[in-house]
């Protein structure tokens, strides 16, 4: 988890680093609500972890509704 936070941090200092950023998060999301919905059932994680499951679907969704700035989003905006 720590290295997928580091990785986003060093993205912002890249042009694309807003969408790397954004897959990054993306996929540690989608891991991690994976491992909670397939082991929680088999019992070998405790139920508690459903609420982390809720947390990570809330993630995603906040990845997915981000927009983030880009060369053609800034000229379309400089042009309104």
């Amino acid at each position: 988890m720590v290295s997928a936070g580091l990785v986003q941090i060093a993205a912002a200092s890249d042009p694309q680093g807003a969408a790397h950023a954004r897959r990054v998060g993306l996929g540690t999301a989608l891991t991690l609500l994976a491992v909670d919905l397939v082991y929680v059932p088999k019992g070998r994680i405790r139920a508690t972890y459903l609420l982390d499951a809720a947390m990570q679907t809330g993630w995603i969704a906040a990845w997915l509704r981000a927009t983030w700035p880009t060369s053609e989003g800034a000229a379309r905006t400089a042009e309104r």
